[in-house]
């Protein structure tokens, strides 16, 4: 009896000396029972073991648990993917519409009577002169064809080229008196010599550069010579001679009065008259006949009771044509009246019905589509016309507006009419425009969209789903991790474990190049990269395997120093005499046999270093460096509000977020690295 109790007492104080011992190394929680099973348990139960005793290296695990169910797992639970594309009615304060007087004429061909295009190019401008002269008709000689062209205002707004047959009326002869010629500094007249006080006269003319001078009361003409020296002096004095029956000596002294003050086509009693200048103030008097429309120009336009109904040219030329004309005209087998008067000017069908309004005043989308009805160009109208007589900046007026569908088209209901809001209308005085703006539902993305029970965390600024691209973000991220610290791995045990097992040469080549790589700027090298990357419009999987692959390149050093420091330390020791005496070979004594004895250090520097690398990751991401639209990352979820301070602090529900998740990413790598290496060496607690 005595004996059993001593036995029990000794294995008492044996189990409290090893409790006593696994304290001082560092295991403070380990109980008795656990100190009698240390022997029959396996290293990696011993490592398991302490792990899980360090609490925050726990909740890191946990952390990463739940990281990589939300980024892997996730994705495959949630309603919506991480580049679906979101739109919503949105109530918007847009630019709906503008409205302007139009001042430019619009060319429309009639009848192909051969003018040339320099003619038809100075169309416009004679209009322009016409009506700042206050004149009714120009004509011009148009040389490719060698006709007179006619232009005509037929009314306001509407004016005609035309051309004529010349019909030879006569010759009117103003009296040549001669030719003053610089040279000699006198007149060489042609009949009666005036004297020396008329060339003093005329030479006095000449030098001021006059078209005309008077002598003795009566009036004479400076016209152009043969040369730059020779100058024809003409007096206004005119015989007219008829070719055939003559228009009276009314029309002879209009021609006279017309050829001295140089107006060389004119009317009289409703006809067209031109007079063409020969030699010696000779003049050819010919009248226009037989006129035929070769271009309509006008400042009007068209707007149809349909909008958005493409009229053809000759429908337009009729119309205007029609308009000072009889009223009426037909095109395509209908007739069709207009309606000139103060109220309106509007095209009829042969139904009575309004078919279209001819205005100058233009209303169209702000984007340039006609697609408004004329009832709203017709309120438009009247809200600028009161404005200008006002003289207001800024009007309003309110109008059922329709709302529009994710096309840009009036939505429907049931019975196939527009669903109508009451919208307000803002009229503002652009100087050259009026732009009306207003608040409008329209079907757009939904960008920047608040956190709701659709979209928890709201929509981006593509309207796409940031829970979406959270998740898919997070995978984005892990994996680049994962991927970096292999390749940084697999370099840095081969380099390492080759410079310390065979030392000498191969180390201080390996050792140098590891100076090397230390030495290399990282981050310039990776922003030259991803500027190279976007000159070359690289696919975005594609730069993702670069990223990887150059961040695992330039991160092996630190990897093969420390595997080449344990190798160092690990080959003298007797299991590697022991190896090198059984005749193992050099492959297998190092990754057999020394490698194995590095992994619980490069697990633990592995763990480490994927948060850094995720870090990294991000940042190059926020720096628009990374992996770029549409494939996510929470460096570029983070970047798409970066924009400015405002919108940092408007969408916080979008950054903060992800923020956090790269926040516990980060720490809980480190919480596990932390725990993982205090359980392979106890020893570090002290």
């Amino acid at each position: 009896m005595e004996k059993r109790n001593f036995n029990e007492a000794l294995k008492q104080r044996e189990l409290r000396e090893r409790e006593e011992n696994a304290r001082r190394a560092g295991e403070n929680e380990m109980t008795l029972d656990d100190a009698a099973r240390v022997k029959v348990l396996s290293p990696g139960m011993l490592v398991f073991k302490r792990f899980i005793r360090n609490k925050l290296a726990i909740v890191g695990a946990c952390i990463l648990i739940a990281m990589f169910l939300f980024a892997f797992l996730g994705p495959y639970f949630y309603r919506y993917g991480q580049t679906e594309v979101f739109n919503a009615y949105k109530l918007l304060n847009v630019n709906y519409a503008n409205a302007e007087e139009r001042t430019e004429y619009t060319v429309y061909p009639v009848n192909d009577l051969g003018i040339g295009t320099n003619t038809k190019n100075m169309f416009n401008s004679i209009i322009l002169t016409m009506e700042e002269e206050g004149t009714n008709w120009h004509v011009i000689h148009d040389d490719e064809s060698n006709q007179d062209a006619v232009v005509l205002k037929e009314g306001d707004n509407v004016y005609t080229m035309s051309v004529g047959t010349p019909v030879n009326v006569g010759t009117y002869a103003l009296q040549n008196v001669g030719k003053y010629n610089t040279k000699f500094g006198k007149v060489m007249f042609a009949g009666e010599n005036l004297g020396a006080q008329f060339s003093s006269a005329a030479k006095t003319a000449v030098d001021a550069g006059a078209a005309e001078f008077t002598f003795e009361g009566a009036t004479y003409l400076v016209l152009p010579g043969a040369n730059d020296k020779e100058y024809q002096i003409l007096g206004t004095n005119g015989e007219m001679k008829y070719t055939g029956a003559g228009l009276g000596d009314e029309f002879a002294a209009l021609v006279g009065e017309n050829i001295v003050a140089g107006v060389l086509s004119f009317e009289y009693d409703g006809g067209l008259y031109t007079a063409a200048a020969g030699q010696d103030g000779q003049y050819t008097i010919a009248g226009i006949d037989d006129l035929q429309t070769a271009y309509v120009s006008s400042t009007f336009v068209f707007d149809t009771v349909e909008p958005g109904m493409a009229l053809a040219d000759e429908f337009k030329v009729n119309a205007l044509l029609a308009i000072y004309d009889s009223g009426e005209f037909a095109y395509d087998g209908q007739n069709y009246t207009v309606v000139n008067s103060d109220e309106e000017q509007s095209v009829y069908d042969a139904n009575g019905e309004q078919f279209a309004a001819i205005s100058t005043f233009v209303v169209r989308r702000y984007n340039g589509e006609d697609s408004l009805s004329l009832d709203f160009k017709a309120v438009t109208r009247e809200a600028v016309m009161h404005m200008e007589e006002n003289n207001l900046g800024e009007y309003s007026f309110t109008y059922n507006l329709p709302q529009l569908d994710e096309n840009g088209l009036p939505l429907l209901d049931e019975n196939g009419n527009e669903i109508l809001v009451e919208s307000e209308l803002i009229v503002k005085d652009k100087v050259t425009t009026f732009v009306l703006v207003c608040e409008q539902y329209t079907y757009m993305l939904d960008r920047f969209a608040g956190p709701t029970d659709e979209h928890p965390f709201g929509t981006d600024g593509d309207g796409m789903d940031i829970l979406a691209r959270m998740m898919a973000g997070g995978r984005i991220s892990l994996l680049v991790g994962f991927v970096v610290v292999i390749l940084e791995i697999i370099l840095g045990v081969i380099m390492g474990g080759l410079a310390g097992y065979f030392g000498g040469w191969v180390d201080n080549i390996i050792m140098r190049l590891v100076d090397i790589f230390y030495c290399i700027p990282s981050m310039p090298i990776l922003i030259i990269l991803g500027s190279m990357l976007d000159s070359l419009r690289v696919d975005p999987y594609v730069r993702l395997m670069w990223l990887m692959a150059v961040l695992g390149f330039l991160g092996w050093a630190s990897i093969a120093r420390l595997v080449r420091g344990q190798i160092l330390s690990l080959r003298e020791q007797d299991f590697m005499v022991a190896t090198e005496a059984t005749g193992l070979p050099v492959r297998r004594r190092i990754f057999r046999h020394l490698i194995p004895n590095v992994m619980p250090q490069l697990i633990v520097t592995a763990t480490m270093g994927l948060g850094s690398v995720i870090l990294t990751e991000s940042t190059l991401s926020f720096l628009g460096l990374g992996v770029k639209h549409p494939m996510a990352t929470w460096g570029t979820m983070i970047n798409s509000v970066a924009t400015s301070a405002q919108a940092m602090t408007q969408y916080t529900y979008i950054w903060i977020p992800v923020g956090c998740l790269i926040c516990l990413t980060v720490v809980a790598f480190n919480f596990v690295g932390d725990g993982l290496r205090d359980a392979f060496d106890p020893k570090m607690k002290r």
